[in-house]
């Protein structure tokens, strides 16, 4: 019996440690897949419409590479789009590139963090991570993302 159990554990074991394998991809097309992922993360990312071949015109969708590299892809695509989605709106936020949107990103950052660690709402504890002339776009970002992932 003690055997048995051992042999059952070696083998639960030995299996966590090799990397985790696309859907009937298996190692040999375990790049295609990745580089799938990658590029459908990115295409999602960038606001691209979801097209595969966009990146590999030349791979065989009907080989078993080519099909795994589109699995990935719409894989990568749509997890991205998903966490799109999850994001918050950043409405009335600060210009881009300005000063006051650095501190507002920050401050949704850390408002963020905040609210997934389960802490209080209080944009006050990182007083050391804005110049008191940019509060109140940290606290706005804090304020707005906390509220978000609460």
């Amino acid at each position: 019996m003690g055997r048995v159990v051992f042999g059952v554990v070696a083998a639960i074991l030995s299996l966590g440690a090799l990397p985790a394998l696309a859907d009937n991809c298996g190692v040999d097309f375990q790049h295609a897949y990745e580089t799938g992922v990658s590029d459908g993360r990115a295409d999602a990312a960038n606001g691209y419409d979801k097209r595969a071949m966009r990146h590999r015109p030349h791979l065989d969708r009907e080989s078993d590479r080519g099909k795994c590299y589109v699995k990935g892809y719409r894989i990568g695509y749509e997890n991205a789009a998903a966490d799109a989605e999850n994001q918050p709106a950043h409405g009335n936020a600060p210009t881009p590139g300005s000063n006051e949107r650095a501190y507002y990103d920050d401050g949704c950052l850390e408002g963020t963090r905040d609210a997934k660690a389960s802490m209080s709402m209080a944009y006050e504890r990182h007083a050391d991570m804005y110049d008191s002339r940019f509060e109140p776009y940290f606290a706005q970002g804090y304020e707005e993302c906390w509220k978000h992932f609460r």
